[in-house]
């Protein structure tokens, strides 16, 4: 098997803003408080340069936290790290951009990130889940991401959960192009047209969930194949496929040794024969869950399911607000009456 350490920095590509961002970094979704600190700092330790995280992980504020250590402690710089965080689907009016990116930045402890990203091309009304918002829009939000650029909170901005058609017409109205598209990526949805649609454009791809929160892709047969023609796992193997398409690939986990290992994907060869494999385990299956979800196959099916939701969370916010941005924290739920309009 391939080395489980990683000593050099990863691959990187360069966006539209400028700045580069490396092709390997570390995903926090679903990387619970408590562990997630721990998984940064090994991360870091390990060489990753790229930490990709959203408010709406609800661990921002570790994240932040071991990022200071890493940064006081030498481990890392902050020119030396590319931080990723999103922007949460009820806040799209301009003041609630501008609040959104001052927590993230608050939590993450730092002046800017680097890449700041429409979470999901929804606009919904502030404090709730899935009701729209018709006094916003995603073009009048964008205007206020271009904003966190000129005001030196972004270094470059982007979108999550785009499709071709809502990319275009974005593409339409902004000044400032997205930089990144990060949508879900792996062998078995490879979205080829959608990936080719972004690259044409100058828009780069990062991939979520590249080894499809391990099933299907792990332990199919082709993956064992080529991970065996290679010495290396199948992840190693995943990982490396859709880097190769120059995709970066955002990876969580919290355990050292996989860390490590989904990081060291490049000391290995790669050819027409690996890919002719690796397309063997196509089959259009995505593994989100999200029921406001556009893209991909689980589109067609929210396209009924999402009705139905949003009906039934109608009454609840008539009387209560949520804020994702807080989850876990004083001020997460309030009434309606007294959250902000």
């Amino acid at each position: 098997m391939a080395s489980s350490a990683t000593s050099t920095p990863a691959p990187t590509i360069r966006l539209s803003s400028g700045n580069d961002m490396p092709l390997v970094g570390l995903g926090t979704w679903q990387a619970p408080r408590g562990v997630v600190g721990a998984a940064v700092a090994d991360a870091l330790r390990l060489g990753y340069q790229h930490i990709d995280c959203a408010a709406a992980y609800a661990n921002e504020t570790e994240v932040g936290a071991a990022l200071r250590e890493a940064f006081a402690s030498g481990t890392a710089t902050r020119d030396g790290v590319f931080v990723t965080s999103k922007l949460w689907n009820d806040r799209r009016r301009p003041d609630d951009v501008r609040d959104g990116l001052a927590q993230t930045l608050e939590d993450l402890q730092l002046e800017y990130v680097d890449l700041y990203l429409i979470h999901w091309p929804v606009v919904w009304k502030r404090g709730t889940l899935m009701q729209d918002d018709e006094r916003a829009s995603i073009a009048e939000c964008w205007r206020a991401m271009e904003g966190l650029v000129r005001d030196g909170k972004a270094r470059a901005i982007g979108v999550s959960n785009f499709t071709e058609p809502e990319l275009a017409a974005l593409l339409s109205t902004a000044t400032i192009a997205p930089a990144v598209n990060q949508i879900e990526l792996h062998p078995r949805l490879p979205q080829r047209e959608l990936v080719a649609f972004c690259q044409s454009r100058n828009i780069a791809v990062t991939a979520y969930s590249p080894l499809a929160r391990g099933s299907g892709v792990l332990d199919h047969p082709a993956m064992a194949e080529v991970a065996a023609r290679r010495g290396v796992s199948a992840a190693q193997a995943a990982l490396r496929w859709n880097v190769e398409r120059d995709v970066a690939v955002i990876p969580k986990s919290v355990t050292p040794s996989r860390i490590a290992a989904n990081a060291d994907i490049f000391a290995f060869e790669w050819g027409a024969r690996d890919n002719e494999a690796v397309a063997r385990v196509e089959d259009g299956v995505s593994t989100a869950t999200s029921p406001w979800s556009t893209s991909g196959p689980i589109g067609a099916r929210n396209r009924w399911i999402k009705p139905v939701i949003q009906l039934l969370l109608w009454p609840v916010f008539l009387v209560a607000r949520v804020d994702v941005q807080k989850m876990g924290r004083k001020g997460f739920l309030s009434w309606a009456w007294s959250a902000k309009k």
